[in-house]
């Protein structure tokens, strides 16, 4: 297959006698890299056709985890869900919390809920929004006035220092409806502390709340149902999803997740590094040989 790809042999001579997989990618991406030759042109080894996206990927590698599955249509249950996607045992671990970001979806989408890939796409600004105080506040302040408010919904958490702080309303720059010290203790705080908004309390612990600023239409249509090759760096396993979901939230450290399908396809671990490529839409979804 090198001699195939005209791949001189300097770039394998040293895994001889036999080249495993993945010493096969390192020798043609090596001799690639050197060449100056995209790496996004084709997979020879797989025959899976790699294209350039009209809108690039958020990102081409990272850390992914393992998600839920989305559900297919309305007041389905999770037993029914998984008796439609003929989901085996050890990916049945429960259902996320909506349609997905590109939902909602139908029975004729399950074979992309089956394998699907979340990122944060390209068609909005994603952001943990942060400010600072304008103004000290006293334990019993009813209202936080912010340098500046706009990225903050009109309702949620926001945490200065030790203190969690529940607001129920936004006008201009200031929170109000406040409940302070919400499972914490009030406290005093100067102007200029740092306002981290949006804490949620899920699971036992607080968790930072994502959001996505100035959504495009035209670019989310565009995304939705693209396909994407995932390729585990570990093993070199791979899958091919299709887009469905986005996220995860900044604070995981993750650039996206996997469907349980997708996850056991290529034999993942949470927060392990995977490689992310645009294919023909007409590549068949699920596990590649």
């Amino acid at each position: 297959m090198l001699e195939r790809n005209s791949v001189p042999q300097v770039y394998w001579n040293k895994y001889l006698p036999k080249v495993s997989r993945m010493e096969y990618r390192k020798a043609v991406k090596k001799y690639q890299a050197d060449q100056g030759t995209p790496q996004d042109q084709s997979d020879e080894e797989t025959n899976v056709d790699v294209v350039k996206g009209k809108y690039p990927l958020p990102e081409t590698s990272g850390k992914i985890a393992l998600e839920q599955h989305l559900w297919l249509k309305s007041g389905q249950s999770a037993g029914s869900h998984y008796e439609m996607t003929n989901t085996p045992d050890s990916c049945r671990n429960g259902m996320a919390g909506g349609f997905g970001a590109f939902g909602p979806l139908d029975k004729k989408d399950k074979n992309e809920e089956q394998y699907y890939v979340n990122m944060r796409w390209g068609y909005a600004d994603w952001i943990e929004p942060e400010s600072e105080l304008k103004g000290k506040v006293e334990k019993a302040g009813k209202s936080l006035l912010l340098k500046s408010a706009k990225d903050f919904p009109k309702s949620g958490y926001v945490k200065i220092e030790n203190e969690y702080i529940k607001y129920s309303s936004k006008s201009g720059d200031k929170l109000k409806g406040l409940k302070r010290g919400y499972k914490s203790s009030p406290a005093v705080h100067e102007d200029g502390d740092g306002v981290k908004l949006g804490y949620k309390y899920k699971g036992g612990k607080w968790e930072r709340v994502t959001r996505a600023l100035n959504p495009n239409k035209d670019k989310k249509d565009w995304y939705e149902k693209k396909k994407v090759l995932v390729t585990n760096n570990r093993n070199e396993k791979k899958v091919v999803t299709s887009i469905l979901e986005s996220g995860p939230a900044i604070w995981t450290n993750r650039v996206g997740g996997l469907s349980p399908e997708a996850f056991h396809a290529i034999s993942a671990k949470n927060n392990e590094d995977c490689n992310f490529q645009y294919v023909d839409e007409s590549t068949k979804l699920g596990p590649v040989d």
